[in-house]
């Protein structure tokens, strides 16, 4: 069995190209500006680390863009996980 890189499992062949999966993070990113979750934040994320696959390496604006993106909706996941963890722990002393 041959070992996938993580930058292939990225890919997503639903989504041929930057300018689709571009698309797909704008609406997932108007929905969670209208009503902010966690699962909006977490598919946001995916979408963004999909970006950052090679086969959607266009230019070089893409390629920095993807990544800020991933970094802007990774620091909002992980709020909302630690948020919850805080939650949790807060409600296990009571």
């Amino acid at each position: 069995m041959q070992a996938i890189g993580k930058e292939t499992m990225r890919f997503d062949p639903s989504l041929p190209d930057a300018e689709s999966v571009m698309a797909s993070l704008l609406y997932i990113a108007t929905l969670y500006i209208k009503k902010p979750t966690y699962e909006l934040a977490k598919q946001a994320l995916r979408l963004a680390e999909t970006l950052t696959a090679p086969e959607y390496a266009d230019s070089d604006l893409i390629c920095r863009v993807s990544r800020r993106m991933c970094v802007q909706w990774t620091l909002l996941v992980n709020e909302y996980e630690q948020s919850a963890l805080h939650t949790s722990l807060m409600r296990e002393c009571r």
